[in-house]
């Protein structure tokens, strides 16, 4: 099936976890590009500490698959992040921890930490750092419109963005197709060539309430993600969410090493 087929087949199932849209309430004059990316920005980032759980299970072309676990810790105000891994069992108590722009990955077997890069895979899929961090689009990208598609009677805006100087991104080139009330429901990753990387569809979203901003903000609840050459597929379910003070020693090297002891 394809990408499009794809987006037809889920978009049902995603409007219904969403609001009724912005065309149907009150017509506001359409923002500009960049000022999109600035709204999705708002409309998935949460001013409180931040705790989930990821499941992934990912289908390779040949038809092997792979169950994956992690726990995923953020603190936004201090750019911290950690990945740990709990699931398969010989990948367990490994992890990935991100304090301010250093990214370090544990190896529980030698006990040993590697600097790694922000633009690399998480726990070798397809799956990397921005799929679980804090929405950015706007700080990484400048945005400008192309013709709008539609599907299924439905009409999607489409951007373009292509990476600012100096920004440390997986995609330095993206198309976003977003709803009329700013979601995304679907991405595609592209080279400096042009080239597609990965394209993602965003099958639903979860709404929670930001206890700190008191805000309801968005959360992915599943995203199907395709890469495109090797024909690897990536469904990626965020549960357990939680939005609650988290204590400073999680987001230490330390913290994570204790898992396994």
């Amino acid at each position: 099936m394809s990408p499009k087929s794809m987006l037809s087949a889920c978009l049902a199932a995603l409007l219904l976890s969403l609001p009724a849209s912005a065309a149907e309430t009150q017509k506001a004059p359409d923002p500009g590009a960049q000022e999109v990316l600035r709204l999705i920005d708002k409309r998935l980032s949460f001013a409180s500490d931040y705790k989930g759980v990821v499941r992934m299970r990912e289908i390779r072309k040949d038809g092997v698959e792979m169950a994956i676990e992690l726990q995923v810790y953020r603190r936004d105000s201090h750019q911290d992040l950690i990945f740990l891994i709990t699931q398969p069992k010989h990948m367990a108590g490994g992890g990935f921890l991100r304090i301010g722009k250093n990214l370090w990955e544990y190896n529980p077997v030698i006990g040993q930490w590697e600097r790694t890069t922000r633009r690399g895979n998480i726990v070798g899929t397809i799956a990397c750092e921005a799929d679980f961090d804090r929405s950015r689009l706007a700080e990484d990208y400048d945005a400008t419109d192309e013709a709008p598609e539609t599907v299924n009677g439905t009409v999607f805006r489409k951007l373009l963005l292509k990476a600012k100087p100096g920004s440390e991104v997986a995609f330095p080139v993206m198309r976003l197709w977003v709803d009329a009330d700013h979601n995304i429901v679907k991405r595609v990753g592209h080279a400096p060539s042009g080239k597609v990387l990965r394209t993602d569809l965003i099958r639903g979203y979860q709404r929670v309430k930001d206890p700190v901003s008191g805000n309801l903000v968005y959360h992915y609840k599943e995203v199907l993600e395709m890469e495109s050459e090797e024909g690897t597929r990536l469904v990626v379910r965020y549960e357990d969410v939680e939005l609650a003070p988290l204590s400073a020693n999680i987001f230490t090297k330390a913290w994570i090493e204790g898992r396994t002891r």
